[in-house]
């Protein structure tokens, strides 16, 4: 199996973790043998709104045939109009956009300006994180994916999870021995995505903002799986009473179609690079096909009908997400939106077992990530789930064989 001449991610080359993929359209993809699978975590988080979206293509492909490749440098209208709908999306009337074409990348020019502009190397970063691939990236992810690689450790220090005892006052502390001085900013997911939907409260946002207040300490925000309208609100950010310098964006800003990304920068900011070399770039900044992707994408999600047809949708997904916490071997199920994760007490694999039900969810560890594209009908919603709760059923069961044989030992 490991004779391919390409790469499988997250995995080892032997693995047999993969599916003949034929076609997709819509949050359906065909296998060779002609098996459907509904996807309901959006493939890697980004198909928000499905594949082959019509719309999405459609802009794509007319912007094409103007121009599909341009200079860094270039001035267009796209490329206006696209910047100061992202401000509206955010709900920012100030600062400026900075054009990638990854969560990552978004994340690692994030962590540059802020060393940048501070002159101080320190990120604070969680435990329990993933904020891409890439090196510096890599340096703030708080999983087995950092501790496989060579990353700059030393420019990071670990805060405690949100759900700690006092995690705010020990967050203080390690401040305190680390020295303020000395740190350049917080680089945070504000609702954790592929690392189990950890949703914090809004007091220990609180507390951070207050820190960083206090401490003149930058926010950065991640919000590459949490924004455009995966959690109920445009960001993530707008659910909690914080003032970020930065925000990371990637994934549903294109659906996927266009490999994009963007970091919004503060105008306290941006404002250094007014009289002062920017030397930041990519040779495919602001690339006009994403540009029009992502100007699809925000005016589908403007228009007063997508709005009402994702709230019937989350109410669908949220009933199902409180039955599916009833389950024994469930051990949690953390909801916002339409992203959620299922922890189940005892972690297994089940690849199989849920292509084998004609759906795919992604598994962490032992946790299954919902994060289904936003075309879906509530009826293809609630057959997808229903699905899923079949396993469910099945787990279930074995769990209580366990469990009766372990008494009975």
């Amino acid at each position: 199996m490991g004779n391919r001449p390409f790469f499988i991610t997250w995995q080892s080359q032997d693995s047999d973790h993969f599916f003949q993929y034929e076609k997709a359209n819509g949050a359906t993809f065909i296998l060779k043998d002609g098996k459907k699978i509904m996807d309901l975590s959006s493939i890697s988080y980004h198909a928000a709104f499905g594949s082959n979206n019509p719309e999405i293509i459609k802009a794509i492909a007319k912007q094409s045939v103007r121009f599909s490749v341009s200079n860094p440098k270039a001035m267009f209208s796209l490329k206006d109009e696209v910047s100061f709908e992202l401000l509206e999306h955010l709900k920012k009337k100030t600062g400026k956009i900075l054009y990638t074409v990854s969560g990552a990348e978004s994340v690692e020019n994030a962590l540059k300006l802020a060393r940048y502009t501070t002159k101080k190397k320190i990120i604070l970063a969680r435990e329990r994180s993933y904020h891409g691939a890439s090196l510096g990236a890599l340096s703030v992810t708080g999983d087995w994916r950092n501790k496989a690689h060579a990353t700059p450790k030393d420019w990071t220090v670990r805060i405690p999870e949100p759900s700690e005892p006092n995690a705010i006052e020990k967050t203080r502390a390690i401040i305190k021995k680390v020295g303020p001085d000395k740190i350049a900013a917080f680089c945070l997911e504000t609702i954790t995505g592929g690392n189990g939907v950890i949703i914090a409260s809004k007091e220990w946002w609180q507390g951070i903002q207050k820190i960083c207040d206090e401490y003149g300490i930058l926010l950065i925000l991640d919000e590459v799986v949490c924004g455009f309208g995966r959690t109920g609100k445009n960001f993530g950010f707008h659910h909690y009473p914080i003032k970020p310098d930065m925000v990371c964006m990637a994934k549903a800003i294109t659906g996927g179609h266009i490999p994009f990304g963007a970091v919004w920068v503060s105008e306290k900011i941006s404002k250094t690079f007014d009289h002062e070399v920017f030397s930041f770039g990519l040779t495919n900044y602001a690339h006009p096909l994403g540009l029009a992707a992502t100007k699809k994408v925000l005016q589908i999600l403007e228009r007063p009908k997508f709005k009402q047809h994702l709230k019937a949708l989350e109410i669908v997904f949220k009933k199902y997400m409180k039955s599916f916490a009833k389950f024994q071997c469930v051990k949690e199920v953390r909801q916002v939106g339409l992203l959620a994760a299922v922890e189940l007490k005892e972690k297994d694999d089940y690849f199989f077992k849920l292509l084998k039900k004609e759906i795919f969810v992604s598994q962490i560890g032992n946790s299954f990530i919902f994060c289904p594209a936003y075309i879906l009908s509530p009826k293809q919603l609630e057959l997808g789930l229903k699905k899923f709760e079949s396993l469910l059923m099945e787990i279930e069961h074995e769990f209580k064989g366990i469990q009766k044989r372990n008494r009975s030992a």
